[in-house]
């Protein structure tokens, strides 16, 4: 229960709080209820508070008495100067309504002053105005006396002042008089210039149809007129402002009548004949003299009849639009044409760089500017030259190759080689196939041998063609078995350059060998051996020619480093010589592949023509460093040329390359039209196969038919090789891929692989006899195992278990493939799997 507080300590909290904003100290005052009963205490305690507050202010105010009185008495002061203020204000506001209207009658005087003085100037101006008027009109018809009379200089003289005073009258330029009179003066100077431009047409006739320039210097219309001189007229044209659009028709005028028909060549291989006779220069008939010494000639003709008959103010300014277009066409057509191709023709091509010379002289002696563009186009003889020489070495590539083939022409390859050969020689020890045709003093007969054929791999190394045409230079009677060929074949064919871009590319086949060492019977031993590598094939005409262009370049290219060469003004461009041989094969490259495209064999004679041009260039340099390391050295190592040889053996391997390529395509795709030779016996599969098989065999004899003209014996061989390899293949891929053949199928695919055996007699060595065998196995490295299959295909179980147990086809086939074959062939029996048992034994064994 909350305390009761007494009234008075309520009022005092509550009178704390109004008077001076203080809360209770007292927690009991702050909570405490205020009763009604204690309100009225309260209110006495504010009361007595608000009067002792009254008090107060009373004492105050009764205090500042004094200073009050004082307040209301300045205040009263103050009110009348304010009303005196006012008065004077209104005594100002008066007076200045009276200045006003003085002002306005000024304003108005003033007015009607200037108006007056208006009136004056503007009769003053027009007095003026008409004086000039009447002053111009007069002019006028001075200018039109002058003119009538031919006194051009004075009339276009007095016309330009009379403009300058019409010009002036600016302030009535849209008056009716003002406009009469500014066309009147623009007709009599029109007038004038048809006076003067019919005066210069007089002095200057250029008549097109009879092919003439006259230029005179006078000229008199009649005898009752002034003569007139062109030197009058040109002052005349210049005050005209017309000299620069009349000297641009003259030249025109001049180009096409007298120029251009110079410069020009016609059909008949003339020229036009320039003559002066007087004052006129023309085109007099035609002129077989197309030479450019006759041309400078002429240059200096029409040079000297337009400087000696015209002003020098007419003939400068013309100069200096004929000058550059002469000289460009000079130096585009005539000049360029003229500069030789080779070092023939070199003293003619001095004489006109010294008549450029000359010439260019001539014009700077008389005044004109020739910009020296003569004399650059001399300073750049060398360089001009070089890019003649460029120009037509380029030209005579593409038309060597346009002419075609030419006559097909047989060449030998020979290279000297000293190998040695770690091999094991017997008494009576008979070569193989590898050797079968080399021969000794004792005419031997060497016996056949059966070795593995050389992997797919080897395809590159086993073509060499070291089996063919062999002459062995030896003192030894006994016939060498063939060489062990271990892992130096890559550093051969690397030194070949093969396998740059893929593993077609022909080999050479020696035709040679002299060896030297003694040996003895069943030794083992290293043999030193100086192998002759020969090889014959057949080539175009392009690479020979393209093999006379560059050895002229390089003879050219000595022959400007020689001490005698020294004073010739192409001396300098013997360097640059050196680089064309790059840009001719970089020609020869470009176009080479869509001219020999023409031919079916094009890409082999291209094979061809390119490794017998980069043989010829590698000899190319070594003659020539001799020649002139003792003439400069600097020079000699100039010719470098065995980058661009191997860019061009590069190039004729991937012709060949991207031409056994596309051949195999082909092969593939017919062979694709067998299906695999599933159903080859019944119809229509029947003659699909039949199709597939003839079309591999006659491709492959037409391919080599054409080939046979151009490749050596042994690439051919390896050639037609690698296609037949690629039939085979295919064909023992398909058949070992059939799950089962039937024995009609069987009988079928051995007719097959009969029918494309026959090719074997493609592969006969070249100077085969009748004891001679194919050398099938040695290109076509899957030959024995193709002969096999058809063994396999229409033999019998014993048959395939005797080959494999006591014949070689174990060397061939693996013994799953073998067991897959019998499978497909033979049904399930015991023999069956007695047989696959037994193979697979003699695998194990193996």
């Amino acid at each position: 229960m909350k305390s009761q507080i007494p009234g008075e300590q309520l009022g005092e909290a509550v009178l704390n709080s109004v008077q001076y904003g203080v809360y209770p100290d007292s927690e009991e005052i702050i909570s405490a209820d205020v009763p009604a009963s204690a309100l009225p205490v309260v209110l006495e305690i504010l009361d007595r508070a608000r009067n002792d507050i009254k008090s107060d202010i009373r004492g105050l105010s009764s205090d500042a008495a004094p200073d009050i009185d004082d307040w209301i008495s300045q205040a009263s002061q103050l009110h009348v100067d304010i009303e005196k203020s006012k008065e004077v204000a209104h005594g100002i506001l008066q007076r200045a309504e009276g200045q006003k209207e003085l002002q306005e009658k000024l304003q108005d005087a003033t007015s009607k002053l200037e108006l007056l003085r208006g009136e004056v100037r503007f009769n003053e101006t027009l007095t003026e105005t008409l004086e000039q008027i009447y002053t111009i009109q007069k002019s006028l018809e001075q200018v039109q006396e002058d003119a009538l009379a031919d006194r051009l200089a004075e009339a276009i003289g007095k016309l330009d002042k009379v403009d300058g005073d019409i010009t002036r009258l600016q302030s009535i330029e849209n008056a009716t008089a003002v406009g009469l009179l500014r066309d009147r003066a623009t007709d009599l100077r029109r007038a004038i210039v048809e006076n003067v431009s019919d005066y210069w047409d007089a002095l200057i006739e250029a008549d097109r149809y009879e092919g003439r320039i006259t230029i005179r210097n006078e000229f008199q219309k009649s005898p009752e007129f002034p003569l007139i001189d062109v030197h009058a007229i040109v002052d005349a044209l210049t005050k005209l402002q017309l000299l620069e659009k009349t000297i641009d028709v003259l030249y025109q005028s001049f180009d096409a009548i007298i120029l251009s028909p110079r410069l020009t060549l016609a059909t008949d291989r003339t020229i036009a004949a320039i003559l002066v006779s007087g004052d006129d220069i023309k085109v007099s008939g035609r002129d077989p003299d197309i030479g450019v010494q006759h041309l400078f000639e002429d240059f200096n003709v029409i040079i000297e009849y337009l400087s000696t008959r015209l002003p020098l103010s007419v003939s400068t300014p013309l100069s200096q639009i004929l000058v550059p277009s002469l000289t460009s066409r000079l130096i585009s057509t005539w000049l360029a044409s003229s500069v030789p191709p080779s070092l023939e023709g070199m003293q003619e091509y001095r004489e006109i760089l010294a008549l450029a010379v000359k010439l260019e002289e001539d014009i700077e002696s008389i005044g004109w500017t020739a910009k020296g563009e003569l004399l650059d186009w001399v300073e750049r003889a060398p360089r001009v030259w070089l890019t003649r020489r460029r120009e037509a070495s380029l030209d005579s590539v593409r038309g060597i190759l346009s002419r075609g083939f030419g006559k097909v022409k047989s060449v030998e390859r020979v290279e000297t080689q000293t190998v040695t050969r770690k091999e094991q020689l017997f008494n009576n020890g008979g070569g193989d196939i590898w050797n079968e045709d080399w021969s000794d003093e004792g005419n031997e007969e060497p016996q056949v041998q059966h070795t593995k054929p050389p992997t797919e791999d080897e395809e590159d190394v086993s073509a060499w063609g070291l089996d063919v045409d062999m002459e062995v230079e030896s003192d030894h009677p006994e016939v060498p078995n063939p060489p062990i060929i271990e892992d130096d074949d890559d550093d051969v064919g690397e030194a070949w350059g093969w396998g740059d871009d893929g593993d077609d590319e022909p080999p050479l086949s020696p035709s040679g060998i002299k060896e030297t060492g003694e040996i003895g019977n069943g030794a083992e031993a290293n043999t030193d051996r100086e192998v002759t590598l020969k090889e014959t094939y057949n080539i175009t005409a392009i690479p020979e020619s393209i093999l006379e262009i560059i050895t002229k370049v390089v003879n050219d290219a000595e022959t400007l480093t020689l001490p005698a060469s020294k004073s010739s003004p192409i001396s300098p461009a013997a360097t640059g010589l050196f680089s064309l041989p790059t840009l001719i094969l970089a020609m020869f490259r470009a176009s080479a592949p869509f001219y020999y495209s023409k031919d079916f064999s094009g890409s082999m004679f291209l094979y061809n023509d390119s490794l017998w041009l980069g043989e010829r260039l590698r000899e190319l340099p070594e003659t020539r460093t001799q020649r002139t390391t003792a003439v400069n050295p600097w020079i000699a190592g100039k010719l470098n040329l065995e980058p661009e040889i191997k860019h061009l053996e590069a190039f004729g391997k991937r012709a060949y390359s991207r031409e056994m390529e596309s051949q195999r395509t082909i092969l593939v795709d017919f062979l694709d039209g067998a299906q695999g030779f599933a159903n080859c016996s019944i119809q229509p599969f029947a003659r699909e196969c039949e199709t597939a098989i003839s079309s591999c065999i006659d491709r492959i004899r037409d391919i080599y038919g054409h080939w046979e003209n151009v490749l050596s014996y042994s690439a051919l061989l390896q050639s037609i090789g690698s296609l037949l390899f690629t039939v085979t293949n295919k064909v023992i891929a398909d058949v070992e891929d059939m799950s089962d053949i039937p024995e009609a199928e069987s009988q079928r695919l051995a007719s097959f692989c009969n029918r494309i055996s026959t090719l074997e007699d493609l592969f006969l060595p070249q100077k085969a006899t009748e004891k001679s065998l194919p050398l099938t196995p040695i290109y076509t490295p899957n030959w024995l195992k193709f002969q096999y299959l058809a063994t396999i295909l229409e033999g019998s179980l014993a048959d395939i278990k005797f080959l494999w147990s006591e014949g070689e086809l174990r060397l061939e086939f693996a013994a799953q493939e073998v067991i897959d074959l019998i499978e497909a062939l033979f049904a399930d029996s015991e023999h069956r799997r007695k047989a696959i048992a037994q193979i697979r034994r003699g695998s194990v064994g193996r």
